[in-house]
């Protein structure tokens, strides 16, 4: 398959193919014996959702589709407003904040009914969200190819967002390794899916910057994009041929669960850490958002590869989270690994808003190293705090608030920046930091619950420990009674 690709890039190259000869040629490689023996080696090395998870999301090139959408919308902006740089930014801004707006809230609309028709067919969940995000993808292509108005993006998020989008993929695979799995061992499969999706995030950003600087037909992104679309085809490909779906009985499919929650009413705990959740994911989110803007104008003026070596940065916080639970979870408890990561990622929030040089960007990011602890954390304890029957409606309401949350952090923190921009434009990442930083109220409240709890059981305990001693000393006189009765006997 390497081969194959170099002959492709090597033919872009030299003779100057066109944009249509090229995705034929990549079209013809894909239905090739090579890639279908690529896929079944992969397959028995990674195992069946780790692969469809690396092709896909995260994978290296689908990852620089997200990248050659940023820098292709920048470009063209840019190119736009020729008066300023900051005008161009505020124009990226505002069309960001429509597009991840359509983007988040368009999956509400069909993960449910996507859920019900998986409870009868496995692979839903799976091949539709896919398919949307091919297509979606050839939208870009032609978009940048043809130099369609931007605008024609927001035709993609719309097909991403009808067809299940990022939730319903993600809870397909998850729902797979989930009855791939024993129980004994699904939290560790769980783990190892996380951190092979930021490690193949952390791939994709490093290279996709310097495939987006190679020019095919004299436009830069060509190549980068086609490599995107050929991966989308190989993982669509896996998901709907390949890949062996376990039969389960349909009141077992998780799916059907989630769409079907009980009514159990929270508990006081449930709702803290709902709250700590949702605080913590609305001042990340936007946190980042604001982030990936930030770099690109004066004084750090970011190219194609350095913004992915940023991204990459970021995505290497999933492999130090994980690292840090494994090396902190024998001494520390939930709560204070989830306080551990809220301010890591409080402090490197504050570190970024004084960025000025790409040195002090990466020392920043090496502050938010345990930034992506406390939402698995989260998720574990609240499992711990609900019981099995009402799994699918404490997550199924956690990724409702959690969309919801993502799309008014974007819509707030991009207008923020817009407004400061020529002010400070730093300040919504101060902001950020200080929602993040609200989200350890909950948990400190929790904590001090818990430990008033704990002390009551104490208390008790003790009460407890006094009644069966008294009880304990009472016979003592019942038998001193009798031996004396025993003894007043006797002589008679």
């Amino acid at each position: 398959m390497a081969s194959g690709i170099l002959k492709v890039v090597c033919e872009w190259k030299v003779k100057g193919l066109e944009p249509l000869r090229v995705c034929n040629l990549l079209c013809s490689f894909l239905a090739g014996q090579q890639c279908r023996t690529l896929l079944k080696s992969l397959q028995k090395f990674l195992g069946s959702a780790t692969l469809v998870t690396f092709l896909h999301q995260d994978q290296p090139f689908s990852m620089g589709a997200q990248h050659t959408l940023l820098m292709v919308v920048y470009d063209r902006l840019n190119g736009t407003t020729p008066d300023t740089a900051e005008l161009a930014q505020k124009a990226m801004a505002r069309f960001y904040m429509v597009y991840n707006t359509i983007y988040s809230l368009a999956p509400m609309l069909t993960t449910v009914p996507l859920a019900r028709w998986a409870a009868h067919r496995q692979r839903v969940l799976l091949v539709v969200p896919l398919l949307g995000y091919l297509i979606g993808r050839l939208l870009l292509f032609f978009t940048h190819v043809f130099q369609l108005p931007i605008s024609v993006m927001y035709g993609s998020a719309v097909i991403n967002g009808l067809t299940g989008g990022f939730p319903a993929y993600w809870s397909g695979v998850n729902t797979y390794t989930a009855l791939r799995s024993e129980s004994g061992r699904r939290r560790l499969r769980l783990n190892v899916l996380e951190v092979t999706s930021g490690m193949a995030g952390l791939l994709g950003s490093i290279v996709s910057g310097h495939f987006f600087l190679i020019k095919v037909n004299n436009q830069q992104g060509l190549l980068l994009i086609c490599l995107c679309l050929s991966l989308y085809s190989l993982s669509l490909l896996y998901a709907a041929v390949f890949l062996r779906y376990p039969s389960v009985p349909t009141q077992q499919r998780l799916p059907a669960q989630v769409c079907n929650p009980c009514g159990r009413k929270f508990s006081r705990e449930v709702i803290l850490f709902f709250i700590c959740y949702i605080l913590y994911d609305f001042g990340m989110t936007g946190g980042e958002n604001v982030i990936a803007l930030y770099v690109l104008k004066p004084p750090l003026s970011w190219n194609s590869v350095f913004v992915g070596y940023g991204k990459a940065a970021s995505f290497a916080m999933f492999l130090t989270s994980f690292l840090g639970v494994l090396a902190f979870s024998s001494w520390l408890s939930d709560t204070s690994l989830i306080l551990m990561g809220i301010i890591s990622n409080t402090a490197g929030l504050v570190t970024m808003a004084f960025v000025r040089s790409t040195s002090l960007y990466f020392i920043a990011r090496a502050m938010m190293l345990f930034s992506y602890i406390p939402m698995p954390t989260i998720r574990a304890r609240l499992s711990q705090l609900t019981e099995e029957a009402s799994y699918g409606s404490v997550f199924a309401w956690l990724q409702t608030a959690m969309t919801l949350a993502d799309v008014l952090s974007t819509l707030a923190f991009n207008s923020l920046y817009i407004t400061f921009l020529e002010w400070f434009s730093s300040f919504p990442l101060l902001l950020a930091a200080t929602v993040s930083w609200l989200a350890t109220l909950p948990v400190l409240i929790y904590s001090c619950g818990l430990r008033k709890r704990d002390d009551t059981k104490s208390a008790r305990s003790l009460l407890i420990d006094d009644f069966t001693d008294e009880h304990a000393i009472t016979p003592s006189p019942s038998a001193e009674t009798l031996e004396a009765s025993l003894d007043v006997s006797g002589p008679a």
